[in-house]
């Protein structure tokens, strides 16, 4: 059975929109709808605050606000997508100071026996707010009553105009009538513009075209392009004199709508009140002789309707569009007298209506992510939700902000610009017509486009889009054991590799360098109950350094002499400590600790104690000390200390030859021995750490040893107990560190978040770590950081209590969802300070106030470790090269990148194409080579080749096809082998070889040494490489030895090792064996189902994939002695398009050594979203099996969707009731349970046959595990 799971969620914006969601209008939010989920933000002064978020259970195509039942509140009405389209109303409510989106009435779409709308999938809401339109199936509407802002009444209606391109309603001067304007694509393939009533009494619309906008066919020369059509209702515009409202030239006008997605927007105006009239009286005799009974006049009539039909009515303005493709609107206000548009390509324009006339004039403003969606919030600040970049908050300055000499936009020849000084000039000038004459010598009608320079925008706030993801690759760059995921994202203006990873981000402060062999680092404070440090103490392999902090800028070393500590020495343990003070009253001794200026150092000779003293600013030797050599026990001689650590009150000193030796500070300060034990290993590392944080001492010891790799605990109980053996446990390589350390809270065994633990740093790079409950070890987990030793240490980040664990690579261990987890912490440093670190420790003082000292092998950082578990997403900007294919060649640590460049033009205007193939180094991303396709080729797949990749070795395979807008199907491609050189330090591509094929080059798989599949067109090719002879013109060539043509179009090619696997994009998926030296191609297996698969990679025994239909699939191969046959053993909706399948996991968690679950594959989708495919074994695969169906019936979706039913496979048609998911689990719905109120509830079921038996910690254990994997 395979788990789901999510390790990144869907990012891609598709609507947004502002709203009031609480009675307090004064507080605004902005709705963001992304893919599956919706996301509240109130408008803060400093910027967005995210308020909450709500699970959909489908893909968001529709937002609206509608009004609430609360005066100047809103709902929001949502629109999902087939195949299980719904309206829901969202509320936004405020329960014990928590917002949360719950989900109110709804109404399902859905229609079976429908053809899906092929171009407009939406809802519309008419400004009074009374009825919402929805648009999902071809020839139909769904007509919905709003009340108090929930659904109401809702009915069909059906619609003549069956390709409906674009709807809006129009303004009317009624508040009771409803009018729709539609655009749609006419059986003449001609794009007509109407307008039809929405009549509610008779549940249906207007048989005849309604009057308020009159009929117009658009020029096609206008609008070449049918994708995207957008109409925006104008409400009309008064000057408040009725005298200048008359004047047609002046800026009054009707209202009406504008019309985007042509080479210009056009404003098409309602009709007058005469105008109207006299349409419908001619209406009315036309339908008078239509309905007679003369033929003549019947036929004559019919003529006259089409003559109508056909006409092409002048727009009231227009201006000429200079770009791509407009995808986004927003109204700054509320008569629109001004619109933010965006295009394809991210140009932001502001479209304004003159104040002289009805004319337009256009503003560039700048660039911005392509915009899907732009919300206007208020004070020049704009929203932009895009799919092929980051969202953006923006401002729009009234002036250019930077690049003044540059053009804001480029606009293209043939258009006419003004100035904006000529605009402004003439701003003051008479009204009409004339005026906009002495500006351009234009009409009016024909608006103005303003050739502005500079940008006007300022970027606020960005918000990380990795959508759509077309390629991926999992690639551990610095050898940590932590695999980064690195996609290939973004489209059009926007291209980008993004670089992924949970981690925490160091951000340094302070670096202090020229150090060498540390070893170890304790910060000081002037008195053990100061809350801030002083000084900072540096231990190396031969000495012991002072630092005193004076200031931001200021660290300065204290001279051995006024150090007052051992500095010839190194150190093994250091820390403030409290004075202890002893009474006795009644034959019974009491001991009191309060503060005190002294500070413990234990080094190879022994412990020393100093004051701190706070006038001189000084350390000074107090006592005597405890020096096993001086002592003159003979039992410590020649002894010296080897190991150390220390609480507050106890000191444990490890000798040579095993002698354990337990000391505290008596009256007098003195140091007393207070237990000794003797072992028969050398030791190696001992911790003391209290489990409780307000006591001064420790109720358990750690000691590792060197030899047997042992670590034993032993207690401090009592005194009768001390240093005896609890429990001890052995380890495969050196113990380096240990550490006791209580993740929770509780600071008692009876509380219940008392989570005590041990943890272990190994020689080898390795973290162990076992939860210490009733005296054994439970639960052993381990993760690795790199070659180097680990070592363990307490710190404080972010306001919590963690354990920063520290080798090659650091990592933040703190507890969450009740387990430890691991989180990265990205330190930038040179490659020698990044290849080992040693230590980090909390540091607090005046110049750094809560920071991090880290300690690497030559130097001292100091900063502050922020977003513990935050996914770090680092983006490397790749502009109009959008990348489609990405490999990572590990021997020379280089990404190969094959990217596609479309350059921008005017709608309806030829784009060119260009393809490339980019080298880029795998730590740095910068550019070491550019390979230029050639014209008319593009890219289509990337290969990379094991071996050193350098020489007349091929490091990379490049796939590419030759793109020729008269062909139906590709008829030309090539394969390229790429090997690396260097010449003075730079790397570069040297061409090996250049095979032409038939067609495009789909994919690309290694079978053998020197042999490479090819998936052309509708076969597989197998191609060997070899050595070039005399005569051939490079070095290497590409022979084809063998061909497989049984497909109809072959787009997924994976070897799994053994087997070639195939998969075909129009029919499904096969088997095949590669034989006789890589001669022939046979078949084994084949699955003859019309499964449509995108993607697809091997399970190791079989296949996974998903389709054109969301859907996820798995086939088992079943081998027999006769044949082999292809076993389909799951399905499951997504409700996603998975692009991209990579064998791996998506971290280097702690591997529990009875885990239930394991990681196989990330998967990737087009939304942005990155997913993990879990294995999980048999016995557990049935009880969370019965408790997703437990679950199922228990807890329903937004809009009344049953999981059940969301989860089954679905098909152009929607979801069928004869076949559910299967082989298949939901691992975030199922992990939902660890927040539920009532789990029990869950486990019992609603019959006994349902119950679950397994124990509640053991579910909640596998989820928990689940968890760590994504």
């Amino acid at each position: 059975m395979r788990v789901v799971g999510t390790f990144h969620p869907s990012s891609s914006v598709s609507r947004s929109l502002k709203c009031c969601l609480t009675p307090d209008t004064a507080l605004e939010h902005l709705a963001v709808a992304k893919t599956d989920r919706l996301e509240v933000y109130s408008l803060q002064p400093d910027g967005l605050k995210l308020e909450c978020t709500a699970d959909m259970w489908g893909r968001v195509v529709g937002l609206q606000a509608i009004p609430a039942r609360e005066e100047g509140r809103s709902n929001l009405l949502v629109m999902t997508d087939h195949p299980d389209a719904k309206l829901v109303v969202m509320s936004y409510q405020v329960e014990g100071g928590v917002p949360a989106l719950r989900s109110g009435s709804f109404h399902s779409l859905v229609d079976p026996a429908a053809r899906q709308a092929e171009f407009v999938t939406d809802v519309q809401v008419d400004p009074t707010g009374q009825v919402a339109v929805a648009s999902a199936y071809a020839g139909k509407l769904k007509v919905i009553r709003l009340e108090d802002g929930e659904l109401g009444q809702a009915f069909d209606v059906s619609l003549p105009e069956i390709n409906l391109l674009a709807y809006t309603f129009l303004h009317t001067n009624d508040e009771d009538r409803f009018t729709l304007a539609l655009l749609h694509l006419n059986h003449r393939r001609q794009i007509q513009l109407l307008s039809r009533d929405v009549l509610l009494d008779d549940l249906e619309l207007s048989p005849a075209h309604f009057n308020l906008l009159l009929t117009t066919l658009l020029s096609e020369r206008t609008f070449p392009t049918l994708d995207p059509l957008l109409l925006v209702p104008v409400p009309p515009h008064s000057t408040g004199s009725a005298e200048d409202d008359e004047d047609e030239s002046g800026p009054a006008h009707r209202g009406g709508v504008l019309v985007l997605g042509g080479r210009k927007v056009m404003f098409f105006e309602s009709a007058s009140l005469d105008q109207q009239e006299t349409r419908k009286e001619k209406q009315r005799r036309l339908s008078k002789r239509l309905s007679s009974g003369v033929q003549a006049e019947v036929a004559k009539a019919k003529e006259k309707e089409k003559e109508r039909e056909s006409r092409k009515l002048k727009a009231r303005a227009t201006v000429k569009w200079p770009w791509s493709g407009i995808t986004a609107w927003c109204a700054v206000d509320a008569q629109c007298r001004r619109v933010l548009l965006g295009d394809a390509f991210g140009r932001l324009a502001m479209l304004a209506f003159n104040e002289a006339n009805v004319g337009f004039t256009l503003v560039p403003l700048g660039e911005t992510s392509p915009a899907t969606s732009l919300t206007y919030l208020s004070a020049q600040v704009l929203y932009v939700g895009s799919h092929f970049g980051d969202s953006q908050l923006l401002r729009i300055h009234p002036a250019p902000i930077a690049n003044a000499s540059e053009e804001t936009l480029p606009i293209p020849k043939g258009i006419t610009i003004v100035s904006p000084t000529a605009l402004a000039a003439g701003s003051g000038k008479g009204k009409g017509k004339g005026r906009a004459e002495e500006l351009d010598e234009t009409p009016a009608r024909e608006g103005r486009v303003v050739g502005a320079k500079g940008t006007f925008l300022e970027v606020l706030q960005v918000h990380d889009n990795i959508a759509p993801i077309l390629d991926a690759s999992l690639a551990d760059i610095d050898g940590s054991g932590q695999p980064q995921v690195i996609t290939a994202s973004g489209g059009r203006n926007t291209g980008s590799l993004r670089v992924i990873r949970t981690e925490a981000d160091f951000q340094e402060q302070a670096r202090l360098d020229g150090l060498s062999g540390i070893t170890d680092i304790w910060p000081v404070r002037a008195s053990f109950e100061d809350e801030t440090h002083s000084h900072l103490v540096v231990s190396t392999l031969r000495e012991t350094l002072l630092f005193s902090l004076v200031g931001k800028d200021t660290i300065t070393h204290i001279e051995p002499s006024a150090a007052g500590f051992s500095t010839n020495l190194p150190t093994f343990a250091l820390g403030n400590v409290p004075r202890r003070q002893t009474t006795t009253s009644g034959g019974r001794t009491t001991s009191l600790y309060v503060d005190s200026p002294l500070v413990v150092q234990i080094t190879p000779e022994g412990v020393r104690l100093v004051e701190y003293d706070a006038a001189l600013q000084t350390f000074s030797p107090v006592g005597e000390g405890w020096y096993p050599k001086k002592l003159g026990d003979p039992t410590l001689a020649g002894k010296e200390v080897v190991a150390a650590a220390m609480s507050p009150s106890q000191f444990v000193v490890g000798l040579t030859g095993g002698k354990l030796v337990l000391l505290n500070l008596g009256a007098s300060d003195a140091l007393q021995v207070v237990k000794t034990r003797d072992f028969t290993d050398e030791i190696c590392a001992i911790s003391c750490t209290p489990f409780d944080p307000s006591k001064n001492y420790a109720t358990s010891i750690a000691v590792s040893f060197w030899g047997s790799n042992k670590v034993s605990i032993l207690s401090l109980d009592s005194p009768e107990s001390y240093l005896g053996s609890v429990c001890e446990v052995t380890l495969p390589t050196l113990p380096r560190s240990i550490l006791f350390h209580n993740f929770g809270s509780g600071t008692r065994p009876k509380d219940a978040d008392f989570r005590p633990h041990l943890l272990v740093g190994l020689a080898d790079g390795s973290v162990v770590t076992y939860a210490f409950r009733d005296g054994e070890l439970h639960d052993r987990k381990q993760s690795h950081l790199g070659n180097a030793p680990a070592s363990l240490s307490v710190c404080t980040v972010d306001r919590r209590t963690v354990v920063f664990a520290s080798a090659a690579r650091a990592n933040v261990l703190y507890w969450d969802r009740q387990r430890v987890r691991s989180s990265p912490v990205g330190i930038k440093a040179s490659f020698l300070e990044i290849f080992y670190m040693v230590k980090g420790a909390t540091f607090n003082s005046a110049a750094f106030p809560s920071c991090l000292v880290i300690a690497t092998a030559s130097a001292l950082l100091i900063g502050n470790v922020r977003g513990v578990d935050k996914m770090q997403i680092r983006t490397i900007s790749l502009g109009m090269d959008n990348p489609r294919r990405i490999a990572h060649h590990a021997a020379q640590e280089v990404f190969g990148v094959a990217c596609t460049r479309t350059s921008p033009g005017r709608i309806g205007d030829d784009e060119a194409i260009t393809g490339s193939f980019k080298l880029l180094d795998a730590y740095s991303f910068q550019q070491l080579h550019h390979f230029q396709c050639n014209p008319e080729e593009e890219p289509s797949a990337v290969l990379a080749l094991p071996g050193n990749g350098a020489g007349a070795t091929p490091a990379f395979c490049l796939g590419t096809v030759l793109v020729r807008p008269e062909e139906r199907e590709p008829s030309r491609g090539r394969l390229v082998l790429f090997s690396l050189s260097s010449s003075d330090g730079v790397r570069s591509l040297t061409t090996l070889a250049s095979q032409d094929v038939r067609g495009c080059v789909y994919a690309l798989a290694r079978v053998a040494e020197g042999v490479i599949a090819a998936a052309v067109n509708t076969s597989v090719m197998l191609f060997r490489i070899r050595e070039s002879v005399p005569g051939e013109t490079s070095p290497l060539t590409l022979d084809k030895t063998a061909e497989w043509n049984h497909n109809h179009f072959v787009t997924n090619l994976v070897w799994d090792g053994q087997y070639l696997l195939v998969g075909d994009a129009i029919s499904s998926v096969s088997v095949l064996t590669v034989v006789n030296d890589a001669t022939r191609i046979s078949s084994v297996a084949r699955d003859y189902g019309p499964l449509w698969p995108v993607s697809i990679e091997s399970t190791g025994n079989g296949v996974i994939g998903a389709n054109s239909d969301c859907n996820l699939f798995s086939f088992t191969l079943q081998r027999g002695p006769q044949r082999s046959v292809l076993e389909k053993d799951g399905v499951y909706h997504v409700d996603e398009v998975v692009n991209k399948f990579v064998r791996g996991a998506l971290s280097s968690a702690d591997v529990a050594e009875d885990q239930a679950v394991k990681a196989s594959h990330v998967f990737f989708t087009s939304t942005g979203r990155i997913g993990a495919i879990l294995e999980m074994n048999d016995t557990m695969s049935l009880h969370m099996t019965a408790l997703q169906r437990n679950m199922a019936k228990a807890l329903i979706g937004p809009g009344g969707v049953n999981h059940t039913k969301r989860r089954a496979p679905a098909s152009p048609r929607g979801h069928t009731d004869a076949e559910a998911s299967y082989g298949f689990l939901d691992g975030d719905f199922l992990e939902t349970f660890l927040a539920h109120a009532h789990p029990e509830q869950l486990l019992e079921g609603d019959i006994e046959a349902e119950r679950i038996t397994l124990p509640l910690a053991t579910v909640k254990d596998v989820l928990v595990q689940m968890q760590s994997l994504h």
